[in-house]
């Protein structure tokens, strides 16, 4: 087949940003995360279908879209939108309205169509999210937090004069040493962090 041009041989591969994403339970692999590549594969795979367990997320769009929430992790990741960077912490916030913790854990989400709802063809691993983590302190996360509690306050979603603090002892998986606990009688003793949660005891 001497016919053949073979155009993927002159594709810069090598010189595009890449970034370590899971693409089955026990393997990762490295894919480029340039905006092409990312816009590209994210419109192959919505052309495809959308389905999945996990395509109730979409419903959570028409809230970020009010609430301002992809500007917010723009400004926190300092980093334009076409960049992988706040579409990584858009994965970080779509695990936590899922409400389950280690959720990289179980590379389940790989079929799942969660990735496109991050506007990301893959998941990314825990290792670029521990980079992404690991490039900004806790002064801008803080910052990030209250910036988008004005922002709620604003919009009359909490009144914010009556507040509970609620704690909370969250399994933890530091390698440091550390006090263990049993969540219950005849559970395994484990590593946690103590975590508060603060409500709004109005409007809850």
């Amino acid at each position: 087949m001497g016919f053949k041009k073979k155009l993927y041989a002159y594709r810069p591969v090598g010189k595009l940003p890449q970034l370590e994403v899971n693409q089955t339970k026990q393997r990762t692999v490295r894919r480029a995360c340039d905006a092409r590549s990312i816009e590209r594969e994210v419109r192959q795979r919505l052309a495809d279908k959308v389905s999945g367990n996990f395509v109730g997320l979409w419903l959570l769009i028409p809230e970020h879209l009010r609430l301002g929430t992809w500007d917010l992790l723009c400004g926190w990741t300092g980093q334009a939108a076409a960049s992988v960077e706040p579409r990584l912490a858009m994965q970080l916030v779509h695990e936590a309205a899922l409400c389950i913790t280690g959720l990289r854990e179980h590379r389940c989400l790989t079929q799942q169509d969660f990735n496109l709802a991050n506007g990301l063809p893959f998941v990314a691993s825990d290792r670029a999210i521990h980079d992404l983590l690991n490039a900004h302190s806790v002064a801008e996360a803080q910052g990030l937090q209250v910036a988008f509690g004005r922002i709620r306050r604003s919009r009359g979603h909490f009144l914010g004069k009556l507040l509970a603090v609620d704690p909370h002892r969250l399994t933890s998986y530091t390698k440091r040493h550390g006090r263990r606990r049993q969540p219950g009688p005849n559970a395994p003793a484990r590593k946690t962090a103590q975590t508060f949660f603060c409500l709004d005891a109005d409007t809850g």
